[in-house]
């Protein structure tokens, strides 16, 4: 029947989604926050350092009220 296929693809979607999940997690607990930055490059690097000078975190995205005149 049709529901015969259904543990089959429980175990397809926890295999897909479990790794993308854990991953969120554990970059909160390694880095302090959700989302992975890489600085890789220069430019990466670069823009990374500015943001953390301009407001004191990097992953906060802010306009030019931050900045003062």
């Amino acid at each position: 029947m049709w529901y015969e296929i259904l543990p089959s693809a429980f175990i397809i979607t926890a295999a897909l989604g479990l790794p993308g999940w854990g991953l969120y997690h554990i970059h909160n607990l390694v880095l302090g926050n959700h989302y992975r930055r890489t600085l890789d490059s220069r430019w990466d690097r670069h823009i990374y350092q500015r943001d953390l000078r301009l407001n004191g975190n990097p992953y906060k995205l802010t306009g030019l009220e931050t900045i003062d005149d």
